[in-house]
């Protein structure tokens, strides 16, 4: 049985929305960072620095989003959530999936980080929201914004016309930016995590659903 230790609305989502895609059975360990769950020691076994999401399984602990995606996508190729081995699908489907944590991410977190409220109770003492940087982060999501509604302007999704783990991780980054209204000005993107929350297993992820 997996084990799937997350939060909402962080990363973890993302882990729990490809179990759902995959429909595989997992317990679900809740987190809470505001009491400061994640630095207990036993949750320091399972990850290192104290963040989310991770799972653990029979046979191996992993964190980061974007490997347990892609690693529990591969152990079910039945459902058919990546192209195959060597094609040029794969290429753009391993491009998409790094996309999603390396280039969407830091900017989408340096915005909230630095604008919005919830973390506060987290937030270190003597660090204070730093307007140039939430500046900084809306205007480099946006030429990525900008770039991502290019592509997919003429498509459902980011890899050919089905649906596949990058759309989970893209669409994750989707949904954290309709929560910070950085969607606004993309009708493109805005209709294509629409399309994406129409999935039974969006809906479960998301709702804390099943």
């Amino acid at each position: 049985m997996i084990e799937l230790y997350e939060c909402s609305p962080v990363r973890s989502q993302r882990a729990r929305w490809a179990l759902e895609e995959l429909e595989i059975e997992y317990t679900k360990n809740f987190i809470d960072l505001f009491a400061g769950q994640q630095h207990s020691a036993e949750y320091r076994a399972i990850h290192p620095l104290g963040l989310l999401p991770a799972i653990k399984t029979d046979s191996y602990t992993i964190f980061e989003s974007v490997a347990i995606v892609m690693q529990l996508i591969d152990e079910h190729p039945e459902k058919k959530l990546a192209p195959v081995f060597g094609t040029p699908e794969r290429a753009s489907y391993y491009q998409w999936c790094v996309f999603a944590c390396s280039e969407l991410d830091p900017y989408l977190m340096m915005y909230f980080d630095n604008s919005m409220k919830p973390l506060e109770a987290m937030r270190p003492a003597g660090r204070q929201h730093n307007v140039e940087l939430a500046k900084r982060g809306r205007e480099d999501f946006e030429v990525r914004a900008e770039m991502l509604s290019k592509i997919l302007s003429d498509r459902d999704y980011l890899v050919g016309s089905d649906f596949s783990g990058a759309d989970i991780l893209v669409g994750h980054s989707c949904f954290m930016a309709t929560l910070m209204k950085l969607l606004d000005d993309y009708p493109v993107l805005k209709a294509y995590h629409e399309r994406l929350k129409k999935r039974p297993a969006y809906q479960r992820a998301y709702t804390n659903k099943g």
